[in-house]
């Protein structure tokens, strides 16, 4: 059977590019984790987790470890004596070092260029500060100690949770073929790989900013993108013929 092609029509009178087999809009890989021209909130949020970290890592050198504990232990003081909240802020684009800092860049780079494609970049950036110190405060009431908990895995599994929520939520908007790929692909790889980290490091800070992402997701209004692809279903299209 050849293949055919076709032009997909948006509400704005535009045409994408030609999608093979009537899938629609081709996107690559930096389409769909920065989808947005310009500089997205994916790599806003980025950028200022690196910039600290190697500012930081810059000024203190081997000294970097003992001078963020001590900052650490200081704000959980203020916090606690002077209800400094405002100090929750800084912790949650700080790493506690170089490994911390790639394996939180590279979890950041998927949840939230998930969350910015499904809702776009103003609500990824809220999501991301809303569930970010949501966990911190998790974590605060339920330590109880000093240390603050320093990190950006809370505000990663928040943004995880609001992808979650918002895809249970929104299931009805969903094609097909993109029903079929969330429930028989990207849930599963969920279950398997992501609800692990729930446990490790700091628990309190993970469920707390999960928990909190599972809130908010559900009232994230939809990208018009979503609408756009889900008019496409090749695979329904395939059933019919």
């Amino acid at each position: 059977m050849g293949h055919t092609t076709r032009k997909v029509s948006h509400p704005n009178g535009d045409r994408s590019k030609l999608g093979r087999d009537g899938v629609g809009p081709i996107t690559g890989l930096r389409e769909a984790l920065f989808p947005t021209r310009g500089v997205s909130a994916t790599e806003l949020v980025l950028a200022i987790n690196l910039i600290v970290a190697a500012a930081l890592f810059l000024v203190w050198g081997r000294d970097y470890a003992v001078n963020l504990h001590h900052w650490a232990e200081g704000w959980w003081s203020a916090v606690r004596a002077e209800h400094a909240y405002g100090w929750w802020l800084p912790t949650i684009f700080l790493h506690v070092g170089p490994g911390h800092l790639v394996r939180n860049m590279v979890a950041l780079l998927v949840a939230a260029g998930t969350v910015e494609f499904l809702v776009g970049g103003r609500w990824t950036l809220a999501a991301y500060l809303v569930t970010g110190l949501g966990a911190a405060w998790v974590s605060y009431v339920g330590h109880d100690a000093p240390p603050l908990s320093i990190g950006a895995s809370g505000a990663i599994l928040g943004l995880l949770g609001c992808t979650v929520s918002f895809i249970i939520r929104r299931r009805h908007m969903f094609n097909y073929a993109q029903a079929w790929k969330v429930w028989r692909v990207y849930v599963p790889l969920f279950v398997l790989l992501l609800l692990p980290v729930l446990v490790n490091a700091d628990v309190h800070a993970h469920v707390g900013g999960f928990a909190c992402g599972l809130v908010l997701g559900p009232w994230l209004p939809p990208h018009a993108r979503i609408r756009e692809l889900a008019a496409v279903d090749s695979l329904r299209d395939e059933e019919v013929e």
